[in-house]
């Protein structure tokens, strides 16, 4: 049964975190409460779990922060309504910390996979971004492709590293 919930709960949190994306990106300002309502949601429905990783889901924030400031810094990238990071997105990345340490527990130890899935995936949340009007790309798409297929996959490694870590910490106190 515990197995069986877990995978309900991270089918949960993967199909809950594209609803924060789209309030996030769709709605921006004007949906910013329903988004942070989302968020709350999000990790309401694995506290415990989340709460043991804790000190993991700050790391992962910052780090996802700071990859997201430097393209802004660079040049790369501009996002809606201001020149730093606007709310939404801070929300957005509360909300992927949250699904991502939860959800990707299937890809423990499968860091090539994770490195390929990010380096696919990641710009691609961020050409829809542009398309839907919350960015404005400011560099050729091949620059800005490459840049977030690095920083993602990358990311998707530190993803891998923490649930490895957060679950290798489970079976110790087992």
């Amino acid at each position: 049964m515990r197995n069986q919930l877990s995978q309900i709960t991270r089918l949960v949190h993967f199909f809950f975190f594209d609803l924060v994306w789209f309030l996030a990106v769709w709605g921006r300002e004007d949906w910013l409460w329903l988004t942070a309502l989302s968020v709350v949601a999000l990790y309401a429905s694995a506290w415990r779990y989340l709460w043991a990783r804790r000190y993991m889901l700050i790391t992962l924030i910052g780090v996802g922060l700071l990859a997201e400031y430097l393209m802004v810094a660079m040049g790369a990238i501009r996002f809606t309504g201001t020149d730093l990071l606007p709310a939404w997105l801070i929300l957005l990345w509360l909300g992927f910390a949250a699904m991502a340490l939860v959800v990707f527990t299937w890809l423990k130890g499968r860091y090539v996979l994770a490195f390929i899935a990010g380096v696919i995936f990641g710009p691609i949340t961020y050409f829809a971004g542009v398309g839907l009007g919350a960015a404005e790309r400011l560099t050729s798409p091949m620059l800005m492709a490459v840049g977030y297929s690095l920083i993602w996959g990358l990311l998707m490694l530190l993803v891998v590293r923490m649930v490895a870590l957060g679950q290798d910490k489970e079976q110790r106190y087992v």
